[in-house]
């Protein structure tokens, strides 16, 4: 699994150093702009779907096809997937974080910190965990649609979300923003036994 964790990192460093430059533009104004989520939510949403946007890279390479060839299961690609989708979503989750509590805590608002805790990975994960299946599943071809429509949903629903604890009572909010944290990490685990299923039947 090492060697297919280096080989993603050097797919990132050569398809996606623009993406991050975006990620850390977005990240700035996200520290600048005051109650506006879209560019909080983005940079951890992108982080959790960089490695579905390595798989088109892949699939377009033929990636698959050799890789089934060798001696790797395929349970074991599946869990590299899920491990690096972890990696890219906690390193853009602590930064993002950073940067919003370096901003926050002066001004005296802790609470939407623990907020933001909660909150980032209910987009961070439960985008790629629909994504990764239905990509590995029928390819990126057939899920690039499936592949837009999710992130407009996701990022939707996050702003949705967040307005909306935004007006709950502080007790009602944080047993909502617990509730999806669990949820969303619920869902990532069920992802990613179901990938495992779904990719092992998968003719290439």
């Amino acid at each position: 699994m090492k060697g297919l964790i280096r080989k993603d990192l050097y797919m990132i460093w050569k398809y996606g150093r623009s993406l991050l430059a975006i990620s850390a533009v977005f990240l700035a104004f996200g520290a600048l702009a005051e109650e506006n989520y879209f560019f909080v939510i983005y940079p951890v949403l992108f982080g959790g779907i960089l490695p579905v946007t390595l798989i088109s890279y892949e699939e377009r390479d033929g990636w698959n096809s050799l890789c089934d060839t060798m001696p790797i299961s395929r349970r074991t690609v599946v869990n590299e997937r899920y491990v690096m989708t972890l990696l890219c979503f906690l390193a853009l989750y602590l930064v993002t974080l950073g940067v919003q509590a370096a901003v926050l805590i002066p001004k005296g608002k802790t609470a939407e910190i623990l907020q933001l805790v909660c909150m980032l990975p209910g987009v961070g994960l439960m985008a790629p965990a629909f994504m990764i299946p239905v990509t590995l599943r029928w390819g990126v071809e057939k899920g690039r649609i499936v592949y837009y429509i999710f992130i407009g949903v996701i990022v939707t629903l996050g702003l949705l979300g967040a307005n909306a604890v935004g007006n709950m009572s502080g007790e009602i909010a944080g047993v909502g923003m617990w509730t999806l944290l669990a949820v969303s990490t619920a869902a990532f685990a069920l992802s990613w036994l179901i990938s495992v299923r779904l990719y092992e039947k998968r003719e290439l």
